[in-house]
């Protein structure tokens, strides 16, 4: 500690530079942490899904909808306890920015089968009893400004759906009680979808409640089984692989976003290092009359490495500290209903935080090196 001011004051002798190398440091980190917090969010997704729910889609693509006469079927397969279903809206209100996920339900059995949606009964029953309610999230509440009883218009975005405008009046407000269900959701009725396209009696997807979790397997292949060689073939797997598939759909994430990571890393690396070479250069007489003085060479190698700590350590906060402010999906809106758990937790700030102490400690370890060996009558010949 004695030597703090020493290294503080070294880091001040170009203000310019030492601020340009923390703001490199903490966009570095504040890309990493934004990225893991993607990556971990479709994880806790994945993860927080129930054993004993089993989600069937079109075997072409989850965009082609299959028809209602599927949840019979479905239904009649020994070990199923519950069915019901869902459709994509993808409704624009107000502007096409205000992005959120909006899904018709068939509302009983779909509340009834996922209880991690927490709603008071009084507000349930006012959903259930009005054919164009709506139940929305808490976040949408907080980041439109709602309240229960407001009337919401919402234009079609799929011209399956028409041009007219959707009306819909709040009658509940909603909680999260897992991370696999968002709170910036907004639920309507299957049925009123279905009257305004016509009455094709058409659905996104079906989830099946299994009595028994070992029972998946078998189920997942009887149901697709049931549907093999019709016009709606299916494709049935758990709500776990659902959820890594639909991650997946998005390509490669671990690859992707980690080489980016990766690369931002790589960079700041290079500049941190070139910014401490470039002030030990510059401190080059500073050091040889140090070293004159008395101060041994293993000295002059930790306040080089200190140096490049404290500047990669100041950046690294600043990084974390803005990633885990601003990158939070229920303000920014960024995820869509497809990733609720999004957000930087404190487990990514840790992380970045590490991530900043190994970039100074590296950054700073050639040119620490170098300054060490300094040979002082060489370096007293040089003009700073």
């Amino acid at each position: 500690m004695k030597f703090a001011r020493l290294v503080l004051k070294s880091a001040r002798r170009s203000k310019r530079r030492t601020a340009l190398t923390i703001l490199s440091v903490a966009i570095a980190v504040f890309l990493f942490a934004s990225l893991r917090a993607v990556l971990d969010g479709f994880s806790a997704v994945a993860e927080a899904s129930s054993s004993t729910r089993v989600v069937t889609i079109r075997s072409t693509s989850m965009i082609f909808n299959m028809p209602t006469s599927h949840a019979d079927v479905i239904r009649g397969i020994p070990g199923v306890q519950d069915v019901t279903w869902a459709n994509w809206f993808g409704g624009i209100y107000k502007d096409p920015k205000n992005f959120f996920g909006q899904f018709g339900i068939d509302a009983e059995s779909y509340l009834r089968m996922y209880p991690e949606i927490l709603v008071s009964p009084g507000e349930k029953r006012a959903f259930l009893e009005d054919r164009t309610g709506a139940l929305v999230g808490d976040g949408l509440v907080r980041k439109y400004g709602w309240h229960v009883g407001d009337r919401i218009v919402i234009q079609p975005g799929i011209p399956y759906y028409g041009t007219q405008d959707y009306t819909f009046t709040i009658r509940g407000v909603y909680r999260s009680g897992a991370s696999n269900v968002d709170n910036q959701t907004f639920l309507f009725h299957w049925k009123y979808l279905d009257e305004r396209a016509g009455g094709a009696g058409q659905v996104g997807w079906y989830v099946t409640q299994l009595r028994n979790p070992d029972d998946a397997a078998r189920i997942a292949m009887v149901i697709d089984q049931k549907f093999a060689n019709s016009p709606y073939e299916t494709k049935t797997d758990t709500e776990k692989q659902f959820s890594a598939q639909f991650a997946s759909m998005l390509g490669n994430l671990n690859l992707l976003l980690g080489s980016v990571a990766l690369a931002v890393v790589i960079t700041t690396l290079f500049v941190a290092g070139n910014t401490m070479a470039m002030s030990v250069r510059e401190r080059t007489t500073e050091i040889a009359v140090m070293r004159t003085l008395g101060y041994p060479a293993s000295t002059i190698f930790l306040l080089v490495v200190g140096e490049g700590l404290m500047v990669a350590i100041v950046g690294g906060a600043i990084g974390a500290g803005l990633a885990r402010l601003v990158i939070n999906g229920e303000y920014l809106g960024m995820a869509g209903g497809f990733i609720p758990a999004f957000g930087v937790n404190n487990w990514n700030v840790v992380v970045g935080l590490g991530l900043s102490v190994l970039i100074g400690i590296l950054a700073a370890m050639i040119p620490a090196t170098m300054a060490s060996r300094l040979k002082i009558v060489d370096a007293l010949r040089r003009v700073a």
